[in-house]
């Protein structure tokens, strides 16, 4: 397992405790935002659809994205001007020099694996085929949002030399 996990150091910069407080910080944000969400909004409507973007994401955010003095802390990497960056539960690829919407893909296919699961059986593959060009206008904007960041340096990224 080790070996497997070792095989993300090597192609995205992140070790094996990262790799699986990654997908721990994506799973508890999705599980939180599946169950909590709904009650919110049925208990106290559009308000509290308010309160649950606040309250569910922005909590989930600290914790996988680590303010400075937050969270948990699986690693200490050094940034390109040699200060110690420190990541949240979601490691974010390349060390951090990337734009990457971890929250919104992984509470995304959350929600796309719960609604399929809980589809009749003889319907999967409809619901399936029906949701394929949402998810590549999704996939599209996502590359096109993460170009621009990248164009304009906000995260570090460095696209073209």
């Amino acid at each position: 397992m080790v070996e497997f996990l070792s095989t993300y150091s090597e192609t995205w910069g992140m070790t094996p405790a990262s790799v699986i407080a990654s997908v721990f910080g994506a799973f508890a944000a999705t599980y939180a935002v599946l169950i909590c969400w709904p009650k919110l909004v049925k208990d106290f409507g559009a308000a509290g659809g308010i309160l649950s973007a606040a309250f569910l994401i922005g909590t989930f955010w600290l914790l996988n994205h680590k303010l400075p003095g937050f969270g948990i802390n699986p690693d200490q990497i050094k940034d390109a001007s040699g200060h110690v960056q420190q990541f949240g539960l979601i490691n974010q690829a390349f060390y951090g020099c990337c734009p990457w919407v971890d929250m919104g893909s992984a509470i995304f296919c959350g929600f796309w694996v719960h609604c399929l699961m809980g589809a009749k059986r003889g319907t999967r593959r409809a619901l399936v085929v029906e949701s394929l060009p949402r998810i590549f206008w999704a996939l599209l904007g996502g590359v096109i949002g993460g170009v621009l960041t990248g164009l304009v340096g906000f995260s570090g990224a460095k696209l073209f030399s």
